[in-house]
């Protein structure tokens, strides 16, 4: 996968990638936070700048992924017990 991403969009795509591993309580290195990393770029890629639009997208994503992989079942388990946020 080719991605042109420019220095800006990787600080915001950190940044999102960072709120969600807190609010998941995950660590980097955690096989969840790899994975949102992924789904971050491939949104950045298909031209996603917005962070607000990429944190719902990674919700969702990560949803379907917990769908398929009981390992991250237990994320969204504590997504869906997360308070909505406000827009």
């Amino acid at each position: 996968m080719e991605l042109a991403i420019e220095l800006a969009q990787i600080a915001t795509l950190r940044r999102v990638l960072e709120i969600f591993c807190a609010r998941h309580e995950l660590a980097f290195a955690d096989r969840t936070a790899i994975t949102a990393a992924r789904e971050l770029m491939k949104f950045a890629d298909e031209g996603e700048t917005d962070p607000t639009i990429l944190e719902q997208r990674l919700d969702e994503a990560m949803q379907t992924y917990s769908e398929r992989s009981p390992l991250a079942s237990k994320i969204m388990v504590s997504m869906s017990a997360s308070p909505a946020r406000h827009q």
